[in-house]
């Protein structure tokens, strides 16, 4: 269901109700106003008599939860620096651990377990909603931006499994107060693939206690912020909510068959299809290979920054040396090269199956499909931080790797709409180029 006909049709019912009632008694006809835009102007008029300020927030357990995760993770990172720097500092002084490859090593998982720690407590951050703006909570207090300020409202419905839950992104511009520097607010809508070219915003998804009045404060304050002399003026639902919206990676790792099809999807023109039904001419785009080598660099360098913190974390036992640097940039090298190898690959079985591969398709799909990896990547490094052993960081790259295979042997089938007998070739070509990444991750460490 639309959230615009989920949040407004009951009320618009109850609204159809009362001009009966008022025809009824008078004996006459009545102009009804049934439009979206007379809805919410009465909405705002009732909650701002009801409440000038309302709180709304997840659940309890989940805030406890990632407050407890997050506290133990950062407790255990503190206590993982202190066991490895408390002896070298006493050999070197202490000058001489700070400036030392172990100290560079323990930085980068630090980062990488305060990232993560970020991600759990703003994921469940408790919002605010009064006359003046819209506040979230951070560790030291509230963070507020005028309705002004805020965009028209991103929303993305899942499907099958989890459908009728919402996701939500509030986007807004302009400075904040506090106007302090606050990158999760830029990060994680990055993170779920809501941001718009570095933009910032709240997420938010529909398990939030109260989501429908939420964002029916929301849409009715931003719309009395933009338009506070049109009263009598229909105001259009559209105009600050966006449903066609796709979250790319959330889409990816909640709802993976509509992703699919999403990203196997393309145009069949009169006379291109042969009879599996797939277009023989590439239609797509042109592929701008500076942008999508920029996108695929985080994804090729997490890799190798996993073996750089490994090896300079362990400079005691093995001294770190030139050639762990070398082993290195090789990996980002080769984690660069497997988003178009693999790409060729997806070609070369549409061209062996059915006569027509998809390259330019196949870019597009890989760069979206290889992030579940990159996330397991980055969760491992952040499980070395906390001290436990390497296996387990091992252990989630290889179950991302497996992750990262069946979504793209799902995305061959969707593709050319094959059986899975005909995907061998792109599952084990896909399940190999990666699995090279990490065989030589593990021989150099």
């Amino acid at each position: 269901m639309r959230i615009q006909t989920k949040l407004f049709s009951g009320r618009r019912k109850q609204a159809e109700a009362s001009a009966t009632a008022a025809t009824n008694s008078a004996g006459g006809d009545v102009a009804l106003g049934l439009g979206a835009g007379s809805n919410l102007r009465s909405l705002g008029s009732e909650l701002q008599q009801a409440a000038l300020q309302s709180t709304f927030e997840y659940p309890k357990t989940w805030a406890t939860v990632a407050k407890t995760v997050s506290a133990v993770m950062l407790v255990l990172v503190f206590a993982h620096i202190s066991f490895v720097l408390i002896p070298f500092v006493r050999s070197v002084g202490p000058l001489g651990a700070l400036l030392s490859w172990n100290a560079l090593g323990l930085l980068i998982e630090l980062a990488a377990v305060s990232l993560l720690c970020a991600v759990l407590l703003n994921g469940v951050s408790a919002l605010r909603i009064n006359p003046q703006g819209l506040s979230v909570a951070e560790l030291f207090g509230w963070r507020m931006i005028p309705w002004k300020q805020v965009e028209v409202i991103r929303v993305m419905e899942l499907k099958g499994k989890l459908s009728g839950r919402y996701l939500v992104m509030i986007p807004f511009k302009g400075k904040t107060t506090p106007n302090t520097p606050a990158p999760m607010l830029r990060w994680l809508p990055t993170l779920v693939g809501a941001n718009r070219g570095g933009e910032r915003g709240i997420m938010l998804t529909s398990d939030m206690k109260n989501f429908e009045r939420l964002l029916q404060l929301a849409v009715s304050y931003v719309a009395q912020a933009t338009n506070p002399s049109t009263s009598n003026a229909n105001i259009v639902i559209e105009s600050y909510v966006d449903e066609d919206v796709t979250m790319t990676t959330a889409q990816l790792l909640l709802d993976p068959e509509n992703a699919l099809e999403r990203l196997s999807h393309y145009t069949l023109q009169t006379g291109e299809a042969d009879p599996y039904g797939v277009a023989e001419a590439d239609t797509d785009p042109p592929v701008n290979w500076s942008s999508m080598m920029l996108r695929q660099l985080p994804i090729a360098l997490l890799p190798a920054v996993v073996l750089f913190t490994d090896v300079l974390v362990r400079a005691v036992e093995r001294p770190f040396l030139l050639w762990h640097a070398i082993w290195a940039m090789v990996l980002l090298i080769m984690g660069l090269a497997e988003l178009p190898f693999v790409a060729y690959l997806i070609q070369a079985v549409g061209e062996l199956m059915v006569g027509s591969g998809k390259f330019k398709r196949a870019i597009w799909a890989y760069a979206d499909l290889q992030i579940p990896r990159a996330l397991f990547i980055l969760l491992g490094l952040a499980l070395l931080g906390v001290g436990l052993p390497s296996g387990f960081t091992q252990a989630l790259w290889l179950a991302g790797i497996a992750l990262t295979t069946l979504l793209t042997t799902r995305f061959v089938q969707k593709l050319y709409y094959m059986p899975l007998i005909h995907t061998i070739l792109a599952a084990i070509g896909t399940f190999i180029a990666q699995l090279l990444i990490l065989a030589l991750y593990f021989g150099v460490r």
